[in-house]
């Protein structure tokens, strides 16, 4: 398949910002740097993923929060109401994050909801860390914290679009005034949870995006270990970063102008013949194809057929997708302008012709509108070997074999 996956630039980020008052306003935070990584990100090694806090991609919902980065370099005045020092020392990378403005440290001040404190995850400070996971299942989040008083404990952790209750208020209660390691979940009857409490189910390989957002804020963040082993426990500051490097992406030679899909069903391996007369596998131009040379396949419908299956989509067999589009690619012929024909359960649902062209092989993109797919249905596609008459062959004119490479669906 073709599908793009996320990379980043190096870049280095400064937003300068005008600082009133101890409350953030969205026109007046401070000084931030956000680093991205150049062509790498986070990725799991053999059931583990390590991130340095700093290196989040985006960040989101800052209007009354956000994380600034602390370093050796930062400014000792940032203009956030903040009763802390820097914790730099003892820092992985001598560098962290923490949410700002801290406007509440004790029981005895006002908890604002959506302000200074959110039950909600995902409403107030999101940063979000693409990670390559390279095995599915469930892990277990341990994240190394600095915590100097009663009301700066707790966070929100999520996937992609989701926030599980599994991942949610991660608490910090032991080792106050000192980089910690905690894996505990916050409930109501135990305000300072159990380790190995906070997890998430990853469902498949690939990319997934780790999120973050605030639940108190002052919360300060060095590092997230995200493991396997419910038996792991991580000391001092953890081991390095878990980073994966992608090779350049190959060129393609097929599809050239799909950049969008969620499904693409390529006509050499998803479909086969099924009359009497085959389509064969033309390697050169990568398509099925019809063998003209023998005239009883000439200017007659040739079809094959593809049986949706819970194996082509990995879903379960009583699921449907509806598809909001179905690209039809084709490709065009010198010597031809053969028609094509698109069934679903012997229902027609398209016919189209190739345009004339000079140009042989060039794909054609042909639009099949909406299309829902539910498993035992059958999708058919048929071609016709036709010749317009303009290329001279053996004594006759060349026939166009009624090439095609697939149909694209996208949701």
């Amino acid at each position: 398949m073709l599908r793009n996956t996320c990379q980043t630039t190096l870049t280095m980020l400064c937003f300068l910002l005008v600082s009133s008052g101890t409350e953030a306003q969205q026109s007046s935070p401070v000084t931030e740097t956000i680093l991205k990584l150049k062509d790498s990100q986070i990725q799991s090694n053999e059931g583990l993923v390590v991130i340095e806090a700093e290196h989040y991609v985006t960040q989101g919902s800052t209007d009354h929060r956000r994380w600034i980065v602390f370093n050796d370099t930062s400014p000792a005045l940032h203009g956030f109401a903040d009763n802390d020092p820097l914790h730099v020392q003892g820092a992985s990378q001598n560098s962290y994050i923490e949410l700002l403005p801290d406007t509440r440290t004790h029981h005895s001040e006002t908890l604002v909801e959506g302000r200074n404190f959110s039950a909600v995850p995902g409403q107030l400070a999101v940063i979000a860390y693409p990670i390559h996971f390279q095995q599915s299942g469930r892990y277990y989040i341990w994240a190394r914290a600095y915590s100097s008083g009663s009301e700066d404990n707790g966070v929100h952790i999520g996937i992609d679009a989701q926030w599980p209750v599994s991942s949610q208020r991660l608490q910090l209660c032991k080792g106050k005034n000192r980089w910690t390691w905690s894996s505990n979940q916050r409930d109501q009857q135990n305000h300072c949870g159990t380790p190995n409490t906070i997890w998430l189910d990853i469902p498949n390989e690939g990319l997934h995006t780790l999120k973050v957002s605030m639940r108190e804020d002052g919360f300060e963040l060095d590092k997230l270990i995200l493991t396997q082993d419910p038996s792991y426990v991580p000391s001092g500051k953890g081991p390095k970063e878990t980073r994966y490097f992608p090779g350049p992406i190959k060129q393609k030679t097929r599809f050239f102008n799909i950049n969008e899909y969620s499904l693409i069903l390529i006509a050499d391996k998803e479909f086969s013949s099924d009359g009497k007369i085959p389509f064969y596998y033309d390697r050169n131009n990568e398509a099925l194809a019809i063998d003209a040379r023998v005239e009883a396949y000439r200017d007659i419908w040739v079809s094959a057929e593809l049986k949706v299956s819970d194996e082509i989509w990995g879903k379960k067999p009583t699921d449907e997708r509806k598809f909001n589009q179905a690209t039809l690619v084709t490709l065009g012929e010198v010597d031809g302008e053969s028609s094509y024909r698109v069934f679903l359960n012997k229902e027609l649902i398209a016919q189209v012709t190739n345009k004339e062209t000079s140009i042989d092989y060039q794909e054609n993109y042909f639009q099949l509108g909406p299309l829902t797919l539910k498993p035992d249905d059958i999708l058919r596609v048929e071609a016709k070997a036709v010749t317009n008459g303009k290329i001279p062959e053996n004594g006759g004119t060349a026939f166009a074999r009624g090439r095609w490479r697939g149909i694209i669906l996208r949701e």
